[in-house]
């Protein structure tokens, strides 16, 4: 069950969007069931989604209906959209085994937004390097 769902990340910018580290999940799951292609699919996703958006000017659609509150007010869109492409950079290379570029990537994410209420697998990457 766990493999189940989009393996497409998505930005920022919405809530209902699927959250990236429910990718990572997917990926892992599969390394459980031995199908390590499919796994390490989900992981250079995440990597290729992070590494292509990681530069991207954000701008808020003021007609769109499934902005998080935090989004509403003063804040630098683009600073927020890089420590999320590199918060999912950091979710494939922990997918890969590869924690001490996950760890680089998480700590350049958290210097940037400190808030890691919205990544769940925070703690557990740190505890792995």
């Amino acid at each position: 069950m766990a493999t189940l769902g989009t393996d497409e990340p998505a930005g920022v910018m919405y809530y209902n969007d699927q959250p990236a580290d429910m990718i990572l999940y997917q990926g892992l799951a599969f390394l459980k069931l031995g199908q390590k292609g499919s796994a390490n699919k989900r992981f250079y996703r995440l990597i290729d989604f992070g590494e292509r958006h990681l530069k991207d000017h954000m701008k808020i659609d003021y007609f769109a209906v499934s902005l998080p509150y935090f989004l509403t007010f003063e804040d630098d869109l683009d600073v927020r959209n890089r420590a999320h492409c590199l918060f999912l950079m950091a979710l494939g290379r922990y997918g890969l085994g590869e924690t001490e570029k996950a760890g680089k990537y998480l700590a350049e994410s958290m210097a940037l937004d400190p808030s890691d209420f919205r990544k769940p697998m925070t703690k557990r990457i740190l505890e792995d390097l």
